[in-house]
């Protein structure tokens, strides 16, 4: 306990001054309200990079979108958004580190205008990753270690922007609490019609080239997605426990261990039996709070993520 309040304290009293908030370029790249989208960098003087996406749901239809808070519609205009501990973590260790803030609403995939209440509101997720791509394209190009990570709605914006991705050479993604192993996915990939045609219409109505034709949960990080893109180091967090988890229990407990045994990487706990509160409810986001500290069995998240991206030592731990 003392050594994780150590932790703790050092992240904290990280300076502000690290971060510099920058904006896209791209006309389209903007968040709900039409400002221009920006993002933190935290820079270092190394050649390894870690992109990490902000969570915060989604607003699949006008309703939720006007339930949102302001921030959430809104560029960042301080660096309090990407005080994430993992972010803090890998900056520490000499990473440069872009925080995108989330701020289009749309799992940071749409590229398409809704009218609410008569005043256009931009869903354009995808200008917004892209033009960031763009300015760091030959930094990415040239890495060391390249790592794409995000919680939540920054999780699924890893397997809408896949195509992305997958043109630097042996990336690292770490998709925390939204990953579709093969139960979770079957269960998606039924729901269609009726409210779900709504939800399309108005959150999915422009979808990237790599997803246009297929159903929207095929395009949420997945070992079919991943291996299709041919994406191989996968370090996912999914437990049980968390509201975004679809279907048998037992079923996604056994497709959880394949993908983990598949990747020789990964998390997950019964966060509920634990009561492991985090976001929302049961162990849901790790990567943006202690829990990313928290020991099980004498290991942690954040050494098990290390491990894994330096090649040695413990790299998952399934005990759901």
């Amino acid at each position: 306990m003392k050594n994780l309040l150590i932790i703790i304290l050092s992240l904290l009293l990280f300076s502000s001054s690290n971060a510099e908030i920058l904006k896209t370029k791209d006309p389209k790249a903007l968040c709900s309200n039409g400002k221009q989208a920006t993002f933190n960098f935290y820079e270092n003087k190394s050649n390894n990079w870690l992109i990490y996406f902000q969570g915060g749901g989604v607003a699949a239809n006008a309703d939720m979108y006007k339930g949102r808070s302001k921030e959430m519609k809104s560029p960042a205009s301080s660096d309090k958004r990407g005080y994430d501990f993992m972010v803090q973590d890998f900056f520490e260790n000499g990473f440069n580190v872009i925080y995108v803030s989330y701020c289009s609403n749309d799992l940071y995939q749409g590229m398409h205008i809704n009218k609410i209440d008569g005043v256009d509101v931009y869903f354009h997720g995808r200008y917004i990753v892209d033009d960031i791509f763009k300015q760091y394209d030959d930094k990415f190009l040239k890495a060391d270690k390249l790592v794409f990570a995000g919680h939540s709605a920054g999780s699924l914006a890893l397997g809408f922007n896949v195509d992305l991705i997958s043109k630097y050479e042996n990336p690292y993604l770490i998709p925390d609490s939204f990953w579709l192993d093969a139960e979770s996915l079957r269960v998606r990939q039924g729901l269609k019609g009726g409210l779900w045609d709504g939800i399309e219409k108005f959150l999915y109505n422009n979808r990237f080239d790599h997803c246009k034709n297929s159903h929207w949960a095929n395009c949420f990080p997945s070992k079919p997605l991943f291996d299709q893109h041919k994406i191989k180091n996968i370090f996912f967090i999914w437990n049980i426990g968390d509201p975004y988890i679809k279907g048998d229990l037992e079923m996604v407990r056994q497709s959880i261990k394949k993908d983990s045994d598949y990747y020789n990487a990964g998390f997950s706990v019964n966060a509920e039996q634990k009561k492991m509160k985090a976001f929302e409810n049961w162990g849901h986001v790790m990567t943006a709070n202690d829990l990313y500290f928290k020991d099980f069995d004498g290991i942690t998240l954040q050494k098990l993520i290390w491990n894994w991206i330096n090649g040695s030592g413990q790299t998952s731990y399934i005990n759901n």
